[in-house]
């Protein structure tokens, strides 16, 4: 079953959510169905109208609303399935809409909530862990991070001369940073983006800390982590003096 639910936190994200503009757009969407055909879900299911996004809003956020927050577990787990199983919040929805109605904002609020009674896909809650454990989405250590550098400085060295992959350098024109999964199962990418900054004659460094450019927390709907995960790159540019952070997607 599961722990209680906290209807009266669900009731309080609910109320700091509803601003002017989500109350308009909970008031204002008249089930056209416009939205649908932009909907690869609802295209990918035979236009099955359960994946049409004014419908999930509904099953969701709507209900939430519609309840006052006074929802029970079963609920939760419902708009599990539909928040995070059967939307991306790609947002073509919103483009669509002839109202401007953001239902992937809308989507988003509701996996926020859920987040707040535990309710969320277990591979992001393993991803939050981690961040708040090592810095990143993988569980990397620093030592372990830093090491890998070093292997692709060396092994990428062998065919580009001169080629180094500098730490922490302060004052530096670009700092780079990685998708975890890099360092952890594609380590020869970082030795391919050290050969381009190398040829390319740019001044650049990677940061020991703060260097994971990817932010699971943010899908996770737990936006405290979200935070965490970006101002860890952000304090690593301000204490480096980088002026530029580049990502590697």
């Amino acid at each position: 079953m599961g722990e209680p639910v906290n209807t009266e936190v669900i009731k309080e994200r609910l109320d700091a959510a509803k601003s002017a503009r989500m109350k308009m757009w909970l008031e204002l969407c008249a089930h056209c169905g416009l939205c649908a055909e932009s909907c690869f879900f609802y295209l990918a299911h035979d236009k099955d109208p359960t994946y049409m996004p004014s419908y999930k809003v509904i099953k969701t956020l709507g209900e939430m609303y519609k309840k006052k927050g006074k929802v029970s577990r079963e609920f939760l787990e419902e708009t599990l399935d539909i928040a995070w199983g059967k939307c991306t919040v790609c947002r073509r929805c919103s483009q669509f809409c002839p109202f401007g109605i953001d239902m992937a904002l809308m989507i988003s609020t509701a996996r926020g909530i859920c987040n707040t009674q535990g309710v969320v896909p277990e591979g992001l809650q393993k991803a939050v862990a981690n961040y708040w454990a090592e810095g990143n989405q993988m569980a990397m250590t620093k030592e372990d991070w830093l090491e890998t550098c070093t292997w692709m400085e060396s092994e990428t060295g062998e065919e580009i001369a001169g080629l180094k992959i500098p730490m922490d350098k302060e004052g530096a024109n670009i700092m780079y940073t990685v998708n975890a999964r890099e360092p952890m199962y594609y380590p020869q990418d970082i030795g391919m983006a050290a050969t381009i900054f190398h040829i390319a004659g740019e001044d650049w460094t990677m940061s020991s800390e703060g260097w994971d450019d990817t932010n699971l927390a943010m899908f996770a709907g737990d936006t405290k982590c979200m935070t965490h995960v970006v101002k860890q790159t952000y304090d690593a540019a301000i204490r480096l003096k980088a002026k530029n952070i580049a990502i590697t997607e």
